[in-house]
């Protein structure tokens, strides 16, 4: 005598490995896209702190040089910089992240002028200018 089942019982067989091996796809999935989005996190950081640093040793080398020192550099500037202010001897970068904003801080040892850029991503040239007034040596920055 034939079985007639055979056939249905392979197939809802495989339907269930199938489905299994799918349930357990999810997960790595998960896993893959959160790593993946600590990872650009990290690089970004990175970035902006590379670019602070870079700028803070332009401003600080036109400074101890003095006037009518000039210096320009380029940068990449990553798309989740928010703002650059600086006033006083410090920079602040305002950097959008997906656990919240933060300030990236850099202290130069010149007093520079008082600016705002917003809106900055992608490669741009930083000058950075020393201008004496007085006695007192500033230094100009200027994001193009």
């Amino acid at each position: 005598m034939k079985k007639r089942g055979g056939r249905a019982q392979v197939s809802m067989e495989f339907l269930i490995v199938v489905g299994f091996a799918f349930l357990m796809t999810i997960p790595l999935i998960a896993l893959f896209y959160r790593q993946s989005e600590n990872i650009n996190s990290e690089v970004t950081s990175s970035q902006m702190d590379k670019v602070a640093s870079e700028i803070r040793d332009a401003a600080d080398e036109v400074y101890y040089l003095g006037s009518p020192s000039k210096k320009t550099i380029t940068v990449f500037i990553p798309e989740n910089l928010k703002c650059i202010n600086m006033t006083g001897s410090s920079i602040i970068f305002r950097v959008a992240s997906p656990g919240g904003d933060y300030d990236l801080v850099k202290w130069t040892a010149a007093n520079l002028t008082t600016s705002t850029f917003c809106n900055l991503k992608g490669i741009h040239y930083v000058s950075t200018e020393a201008q004496e007034s007085g006695n007192t040596t500033t230094v100009n920055i200027l994001i193009t």
